[in-house]
C-alpha cells in the first residue's frame, strides 16, 4: 500500500497540512521541530509526494525535453534516473534523447522538442546548446549541465572538475606515486579539459612530471579506456623512448573509461593496486563492483538533478529569472583500486 501524506502526518504527529507546507515550501511556515519530525517520517516511510496529481488538478503539467550523451555510461544513466525523479515529483513528464554524441542525431532531437512546443530542455554540453541556438529566434527556458562553458549565457550546474581531478592525484600522490599519468575524455570536451587540468596542477604541486606524454585522450567508454591504457603502459608507450620511469598510478576521468583501464592492465600481467594503481571520476555505484573496488570522487548527482531542476523551472516561470551557473564538489568515494584496503561491503 502507498505511504500517503496522513500516514507522515500521523508519524510526526502533525496536521496534514504541515506535511503539505514542508513538501511542497509552503505557502506558511513551519517550526524547526516539525519540520524535523515530517523530515524523519517521510526518510522513514519512503514518502514520496504526488506532483503529478497536483500538477493535474492545477493545470501546471509541464513538458521537458532531456539530451543525454550516452545511455550505458553508469554517471548518464544516475543522472537521468534523478532527474527523472526531481522533475515528476514537481509535476512535469520528461522526453528523453539519447544522441551518443552525434551532431546530427542531437540536432534531430532538439527539433522534435520544439516542434511539440516543450515547456524547457536540460543539455549535458554547450554544444547542445548552441545547436539549440542555431534552430529557432523563439527562446525556450534552458539549463546545461556536466559539459558546461561558464561563458555561455545560459543557467548551468557542473561539478567542480579540477578540484575533482586534484583531490583524486593527490590521493594516489598520498600512496607514494610520483609519475601520475591522466587518461581524459574526447578533446576538446570541456570537462575533460578542466580535469586534466586539474591533474596537471596537482602534479606540479607535488613536484611531479605533468607534461603531455603522460595524458592520453579517449573516448568515454570501456573500449576508449583500455586503448589509452594500452598506449600508457603497454610495450609501445612513448615513455619507454625516453629516461622516464614508466607511470605507477593513473587518473581517469570518468568511472566508464576505468572499466577498460582494469581490462587492459590484466591484459598486460599488471596488477592493480600493486603494479598500477587507479583513481577516477563520477563515483557511479557501479564502481562498487568492479574488482578491485573503483576508488573515485563521486558526482553529488541527487543535488546536480534538484539544482538543474529548480533552475530551470525557475526559468520557465520567469522568463526574467537571472542566469546562473552553479558548481558542486565531489567527495572521494575510497575503494581498493588505490591501494586502501578493499572494504567488506559495497
Amino acid at each position: 500500500m502507498a505511504v500517503t501524506r496522513a500516514d507522515v502526518a500521523a508519524m510526526a504527529k502533525v496536521s496534514p497540512a504541515i506535511v503539505s507546507y514542508v513538501t511542497n515550501g509552503g505557502p506558511r511556515p513551519v517550526s524547526a521541530g516539525a519540520r524535523r519530525r515530517v523530515e524523519a517520517a517521510i526518510e522513514t516511510l519512503g514518502y514520496r509526494p504526488n506532483g503529478i496529481a497536483a500538477a493535474l488538478r492545477g493545470g501546471t503539467m509541464r513538458s521537458i525535453g532531456l539530451l543525454m550523451p550516452s545511455s550505458t555510461n553508469p554517471f548518464f544513466a544516475e543522472l537521468v534516473e534523478a532527474l527523472v525523479i526531481e522533475f515528476f515529483d514537481r509535476g512535469n513528464t520528461l522526453s528523453i534523447g539519447v544522441t551518443d554524441d552525434d551532431p546530427n542525431r542531437e540536432s534531430l532531437y532538439l527539433h522534435s522538442y520544439l516542434d511539440r512546443r516543450v515547456d524547457g530542455i536540460v543539455v549535458t554540453s554547450s554544444r547542445a546548446l548552441q545547436t539549440l541556438r542555431g534552430l529557432r529566434v523563439d527562446p525556450v527556458p534552458v539549463v546545461v549541465v556536466d559539459r558546461v562553458d561558464p561563458t555561455e549565457d545560459a543557467s548551468s550546474v557542473r561539478l567542480d572538475n579540477q578540484q575533482a581531478a586534484a583531490h583524486a592525484t593527490e590521493h594516489l600522490q598520498g600512496h607514494g606515486h610520483e609519475v601520475v599519468a591522466c587518461i581524459a575524455g574526447p578533446w576538446p570536451v570541456s570537462n575533460s579539459a578542466e580535469r586534466v587540468s586539474g591533474w596537471r596542477a596537482q602534479q606540479l604541486r607535488y613536484g611531479a612530471p605533468a607534461d603531455d606524454t603522460l595524458v592520453e585522450h579517449a573516448e568515454h567508454s570501456p573500449s576508449g579506456g583500455r586503448e589509452a591504457a594500452l598506449a600508457l603502459l603497454g610495450p609501445k608507450a612513448r615513455h619507454r623512448t625516453s629516461e622516464r620511469p614508466a607511470p605507477t598510478a593513473i587518473l581517469i576521468t570518468s568511472d566508464t573509461q576505468a572499466l577498460g583501464v582494469l581490462a587492459a592492465c590484466a591484459e598486460l600481467g599488471l596488477r592493480v593496486p600493486e603494479d598500477i594503481a587507479i583513481a577516477s571520476i563520477d563515483g557511479a555505484s557501479a564502481g562498487g563492483y568492479y574488482r578491485p573496488s573503483l576508488t573515485s570522487v563521486r558526482q553529488p548527482v541527487p543535488e546536480i538533478a534538484r539544482t538543474a531542476a529548480a533552475q530551470l523551472l525557475d526559468h520557465i516561470a520567469s522568463p526574467d529569472h537571472p542566469v546562473r551557473h552553479i558548481t558542486l564538489t565531489g567527495n572521494l568515494v575510497v575503494g581498493a583500486s588505490c591501494g586502501c584496503p578493499e572494504r567488506s561491503s559495497i
